[in-house]
């Protein structure tokens, strides 16, 4: 009975860990893929400089303050 739960524990740990080298597997094609496409994950467009967020920041006081 021992025997038969270790192997019961050795086969799940193993669906376990190849399950997880598939997700690696998955992960790095997906990141080829969007390399070989030229999709970016860069925001640069999307951040405000410090200047526009004082002014921003400033903006909204003055609103909130009347």
């Amino acid at each position: 009975m021992l025997v038969e739960g270790l192997e019961l524990t050795l086969i799940g740990m193993l669906g376990v860990f190849l399950f997880l080298l598939l997700l690696i597997a998955s992960m790095y094609a997906q990141a080829a893929i969007f390399k070989y496409l030229g999709v970016s994950d860069d925001r640069e467009s999307d951040i405000r400089t410090d200047d526009e967020s004082l002014i921003a920041a400033a903006i909204a006081v003055k609103l909130k303050n009347g």
